[in-house]
């Protein structure tokens, strides 16, 4: 079992709000729900300093809860979390990795001159992602694209839109100063004060283990990992290449049991929290998608999606969770786990990186 997710599997039994509640004795989800809106900024709220997660939701996470409602214009004394409160917690933490790429920027030096058409995948993805936050879903076609990461006519004709809205001139290309302001004004809003302590920490230094991963292949969501995981990453990106498929990533390292969608049980000793796995779709041929419910059927699968899944099934240092006791057809590891030393290992030292108070 990989993907973890104890929030949104305790909503998929019902009414959340009777088990996260101020009082209740379910310490583990307390504890992913603190370090959750520790994530989003809420450190003050919490009390972090003094308790971190200790899941106990007292007074602290009653007002951190409280707190992140209010932010987002929805109604709550903090006591309890609804099914829509704890929904939308999801969502912006899920959205968290394009914002750290989205303060790259905003800190980035901007005297000389760039263009978001000659950025990355993953940098194109967080402005379309923010467009999209901010209501330019129409004019991004976002049913029809998503956040792809590519620059073209419906994103450059966003860009402009929402720059023209909020008085700013803007070609749709050139990243100017006041157009990266804008965009982290309207963003941070939805989060605490200390969102952005952590940010920085969530990109990559020298000091820091954690990778952004890019490749031909790869799209989606930016591709969080250890670096010890890259040349597997790599070599994923090679099968990908060989099958003539892309790899959208959903969910990489992450630092929670959090994972917006997930489709099986929550893993203790998940690889995502040492960074060492993935959760992917698969695209091919003229931009179809294979899915979850599409990648179960393998072997029964379109033929480029069964040789890049074979040829993971084969490779002897990776493992698809299509083959795991319990099937969780969407992601791809190394094993790291298997050799609980090393995954402890690992762990502590991607998990101290981005500074979660461990």
């Amino acid at each position: 079992m990989e993907c973890s997710n104890l929030i949104e599997a305790e909503l998929d039994k019902g009414d959340i709000s009777q088990s996260l509640f101020k009082g209740s004795s379910k310490k583990e989800l307390i504890i992913d729900l603190q370090r959750t809106l520790f994530e989003l900024g809420f450190r003050k709220e919490l009390n972090w300093d003094n308790y971190q997660a200790d899941g106990v939701y007292g007074k602290a996470t009653v007002a951190a809860v409280a707190s992140f409602a209010k932010k987002n214009k929805r109604q709550s004394d903090g006591t309890s979390v609804s099914n829509k409160l704890a929904k939308l917690i999801l969502e912006r933490h899920d959205f968290l990795p394009d914002m750290y790429t989205l303060w790259s920027i905003y800190k980035s030096d901007l005297r000389t001159k760039k263009y978001i058409s000659r950025g990355t995948r993953m940098s194109i993805r967080a402005v379309q992602m923010l467009l999209f936050e901010m209501g330019y879903k129409e004019q991004l076609k976002f049913s029809k694209f998503g956040a792809d990461g590519l620059y073209g006519n419906n994103t450059k004709k966003a860009i402009i839109s929402y720059a023209n809205d909020n008085g700013i001139q803007s070609n749709g290309d050139l990243l100017t100063r006041s157009f990266v302001n804008l965009m982290i004004k309207d963003i941070k809003p939805f989060y605490g004060k200390h969102w952005s302590e952590l940010a920085e920490k969530n990109l990559p230094d020298n000091t820091s283990p954690l990778i952004l991963f890019e490749a031909s292949q790869f799209m989606g969501k930016p591709c969080r990992a250890d670096i010890k995981f890259a040349p597997m990453l790599d070599r994923i990106n090679t099968h990908a290449k060989n099958a003539n498929v892309f790899i959208y990533i959903t969910s990489s390292f992450r630092t929670t049991t959090n994972v917006n969608g997930a489709i099986v049980k929550p893993a203790t000793f998940s690889n995502h929290l040492a960074g060492h796995g993935i959760d992917m779709n698969v695209i091919y041929g003229n931009n179809k998608w294979a899915n979850s419910k599409v990648l179960k059927k393998y072997p029964n699968t379109p033929d480029p999606v069964s040789q890049f899944l074979k040829s993971i099934i084969d490779d002897p240092d990776l493992r698809w969770g299509g083959t795991f006791q319990t099937k969780d057809p969407v992601h791809i590891d190394d094993g790291l786990n298997r050799n609980m030393t090393q995954w402890k290992k690992r762990y502590k030292a991607m998990q101290q990186a981005v500074q979660l108070g461990l």
